[in-house]
């Protein structure tokens, strides 16, 4: 079998879904050798308007996989699927936030694309993938697609747990006890609440954010302004692979403050690196994080946040159980069982 796979996810510094990709790629290419894998991936796509995107989508990308003479196509990206007749395309769908929740994206033409038009174009994938149960109830409730035409299959832990060894605290300047964020500010995340309990805590502990802060969408750094915590709030940037799990190890606490999430692979990766994880009882984070969390009852306010947040960093008992039962829990989840269940998609999708 043939597989033309969209890789555009898949560039310098990734995100969660691009890094997923990789890794399962990887996984591909060792347990189905049998199958070829063709990727694609034009150049500059990553700063394309909308305009272009939905016509690399309906256009050069289906063209592409039928002049390759594809079995399947993959659009792993979460991105709209091709909906030209005769091509067989299987879908990933990483969460339906943008159709939950319009107000989390700006208004205008992206808004639309990311809340109407994605969905819509999935109902004419052969088959879907989507990393959590949470995804696939709400893909069935948002869509009507029926749910034999959707597969779960949950990531695994994105890092070489190997790795550096460095004291990563120390090479970025952090002093412990510090509190740990991983990933993308955006309007998903609950950073006011995170700040506001910072404000809470003693002086001396300080939060570091490894990731950016998604332009003109957040008040994330006037919020930091306004609460006085200039001194407190590490902006350390996109963390190379290779320094992330010494630099989850540095940290006293995980927190992943996310209001929707359609799996929180930070979660995974903070627990697979045996960190205390606090997090929100919301969408998938608790089919992730089962027992080995903290999860905390939305609506979340500023005291309840930091009471768990002390509570983690002065009980040395309790972190060392989460750490224990986050490891365990991390082991659960596989890249195989992931490329095994994605060749299973792309089996039905040809049948």
């Amino acid at each position: 079998m043939r597989v033309f796979i969209d890789t555009r996810g898949v560039h310098r510094h990734p995100t969660g879904a691009g890094k997923a990709l990789a890794y399962l790629l990887r996984q591909l290419h060792a347990d189905f050798p049998g199958h070829q894998y063709v990727p694609c991936a034009p150049d500059g796509a990553e700063t394309w308007r909308l305009a272009r995107q939905i016509l690399w989508g309906q256009a050069g990308l289906p063209w592409r996989s039928l002049r390759a003479r594809a079995d399947v196509l993959h659009v792993p990206s979460g991105a709209a699927a091709a909906i030209v007749p005769g091509v067989r395309v299987v879908m990933t769908v990483h969460d339906l936030a943008p159709t939950r929740h319009p107000e989390l994206l700006p208004p205008g033409r992206g808004r639309w694309y990311w809340s109407r038009w994605v969905p819509f174009t999935a109902r004419f994938a052969r088959r879907l993938l989507v990393p959590s149960a949470f995804t696939k109830r709400d893909l069935v409730a948002l869509t009507g697609i029926p749910e034999a035409r959707i597969v779960v299959a949950p990531w695994g832990v994105p890092l070489d747990l190997t790795g550096s060894s460095a004291d990563m605290g120390r090479a970025y300047g952090l002093a412990e006890p510090f509190v740990l964020y991983v990933g993308t500010i955006d309007r998903r995340k609950d950073y006011r609440t995170l700040l506001a309990a910072m404000q809470r805590l003693h002086p001396a502990i300080s939060l570091a954010v490894a990731g950016t802060v998604i332009a003109g969408r957040t008040d994330f750094a006037e919020t930091v302004r306004r609460l006085g915590l200039e001194h407190r709030v590490k902006m350390l940037g996109y963390v190379v692979e290779r320094d992330l799990p010494a630099l989850y190890r540095a940290a006293a606490v995980f927190v992943y403050p996310s209001l929707y999430e359609g799996f929180g692979l930070p979660v995974l990766e903070a627990m697979a690196c045996g960190t205390p994880v606090i997090t929100y009882n919301a969408a998938s984070l608790p089919e992730v994080a089962g027992d080995a969390a903290r999860l905390l009852d939305c609506p979340v306010t500023p005291d309840a946040l930091a009471e768990e947040i002390g509570r983690v960093i002065e009980d040395r008992a309790l972190r060392r159980e989460l750490s224990e039962r986050g490891r365990e829990r991390a082991r659960a989840f596989d890249w195989a069982t992931t490329a095994h269940r994605t060749v299973q998609a792309y089996e039905a999708a040809v049948a």
